[in-house]
């Protein structure tokens, strides 16, 4: 049986976070990521830009904060 190792210090301490903490580092880099990608790579104007980037952004936090959830629950399951 192979051992499981240890995740890294930084997944710990991002796991261990509130969810509402999370979000509130998540949020703002996905709306700032995501409209810049909308705006430099696919050509859109600023604001259309930026509307797309927020209604993206909000989707990718949930999948982040969802998988984080999900991840940590199997991970504690494991134990």
């Amino acid at each position: 049986m192979a051992t499981r190792r240890k995740p890294p210090a930084l997944v710990v301490l991002w796991e261990e976070l509130h969810p509402g903490l999370q979000v509130l580092i998540v949020a703002p880099l996905a709306v700032i990521v995501l409209w810049a990608i909308h705006v430099a790579f696919l050509g859109q104007p600023t604001l259309r830009g930026l509307s797309y980037g927020v209604f993206w952004g909000a989707i990718l936090t949930g999948i982040v904060i969802a998988a984080t959830r999900s991840e940590r629950a199997k991970r504690q399951a494991r134990k």
